[in-house]
């Protein structure tokens, strides 16, 4: 009797061991994959499967768009029971976060889509993150270009917190060049994210002041300008008529700002913009690693900027998108093209990313505040 239930659990695993590849197959993702990559693909999913979940944290992917990202990683890969644990948190509480569990060795997060490039930079050269080239990297050669991909450790789109018109209250002003901005008939309509408070904007500061001069940045405080620091409280001042022109508003906010009947345009100056990499990377010590692998290929890939474009426009470090089956979709996506074109099609101001140091920091901010002061907001 012992002898033969032994067999019969030999035979039980054996099944299972002879059923996972048919699981995997069930997966719609491999129906458009052949050879090697469907083969990579196939046995990742094998692995996560066994994983069971993924743990990932972000400062700029907002709560609904991860859910609608992981319902459709799970139908797409065939993960129905997979669990996420997403980590919807400022970059500070991120940072802390994750030393902590690397200095304790015990470290939970598998995936980080932040944009804090200089401690990315640091995690990568003390080998704590993993080296992972997804099949879908070779479409961000326009960020490789703009210094902003971590030599595979990470490609990047982009956060462009650029100028915004109130057009309801200007109707048909267009702001092409940043000197328009010095425009007298401009003098207190002008708002500007105040850098004193934040790294973010200081390195949008810097990257301004490698084409624009210190004297450029005087004559525009003496246009009264307002400094407000948080994004969503920038859009609002805007779409009240508070300050007609924002010169640091992320390409959403526009498009918030136009859902709620308020005429917010984009500009992109022709002497350029700074381009802050938003990054997707796997930490080294993750947990889920092949779980990780595939959703960076999600989250880089086309099915996953449909969902990113169409709820929250970024400017993406790939080219536009193929069109979409659905032509509500295809129809929200033009328009977030309209709103945040990828970068190919922007004149990005050239920064080495990698060897911006704290020192750089503290220069550039301690610069701004010299000539803007400190904000209240």
């Amino acid at each position: 009797m012992k002898a033969r239930m032994i067999g019969w659990a030999g035979a039980f695993l054996a099944a299972l061991a002879l059923a996972a590849p048919a699981w995997a197959a069930d997966a719609p993702i491999l129906q458009g994959l052949s050879g090697a990559e469907r083969e990579r693909v196939a046995k990742l999913i094998e692995g996560a499967r066994k994983e069971g979940a993924l743990d990932y944290m972000s400062h700029f992917v907002q709560v609904g768009t991860a859910r609608l990202m992981e319902a459709e990683f799970k139908r797409l890969y065939g993960l129905p029971g997979h669990k996420f644990n997403f980590a919807d948190r400022t970059t500070s509480i991120i940072l802390r976060r994750v030393e902590e569990e690397i200095r304790a060795n015990k470290v939970t997060a598998d995936v980080l889509l932040v944009s804090a490039v200089s401690w990315l930079h640091s995690l990568k050269r003390r080998g704590e993150l993993t080296k992972y080239v997804s099949p879908e990297d070779k479409h961000y050669a326009a960020a490789e270009k703009a210094k902003m991909n971590g030599d595979g450790h990470w490609v990047a789109d982009a956060q462009l917190n650029t100028i915004s018109v109130n057009q309801s209250v200007l109707p048909g002003v267009a702001i092409n060049s940043w000197y328009d901005l010095l425009n007298p008939k401009w003098k207190g309509k002008i708002l500007v994210g105040d850098a004193s408070r934040t790294e973010t904007y200081t390195l949008v500061y810097m990257g301004w002041r490698q084409v624009l001069p210190k004297e450029f940045f005087q004559k525009l405080a003496a246009q009264k300008t307002g400094l407000i620091l948080r994004g969503p409280e920038q859009r609002r001042a805007v779409m009240s008529g508070e300050f007609a022109i924002g010169t640091t508003i992320m390409a959403r906010h526009n498009m918030v700002a136009q859902k709620e009947g308020v005429k917010m345009v984009p500009f992109y100056p022709k002497e350029g913009v700074t381009a802050l990499p938003m990054m997707s990377a796997i930490l080294a010590k993750a947990p889920h690693p092949n779980t990780a692998r595939l959703f960076i290929d999600f989250y880089r890939g086309v099915p996953g900027k449909y969902i990113q474009m169409s709820r929250e426009p970024g400017n993406m470090g790939r080219p536009e998108l193929p069109p979409h089956p659905d032509p509500k979709v295809q129809a929200q996506l033009k328009k977030a093209y309209e709103i945040a074109p990828p970068i190919e099609k922007l004149n990005v101001i050239p920064i080495d990313w990698e060897n911006v140091k704290p020192a750089d920091v503290k220069k550039w901010q301690a610069e701004f505040v010299s000539i803007f002061g400190k904000g209240t907001k």
